[in-house]
């Protein structure tokens, strides 16, 4: 037998669900300032090589 009623499990499963989206809302805008927007990134010179490892800091998925 469980050791809460029916209604303190949906209460609380409600309560964690709420928590998660804010925490899943958290993960995904953090750090998003630093996001590189279009329009902003400048325009590489076609005379030099690609790099072997881009710079990838900064970005969003």
């Amino acid at each position: 037998m469980s050791a809460l009623s029916p209604d303190q499990v949906v209460s609380l499963t409600e309560i964690l669900v709420l928590l998660m989206g804010i925490g899943i809302t958290w993960a995904v805008y953090y750090g998003s300032e630093h996001a590189e927007l279009p329009g902003e990134s400048s325009v590489p010179d076609p005379t030099l090589a690609d790099d072997s490892r881009p710079d990838t800091r900064g970005r969003s998925l």
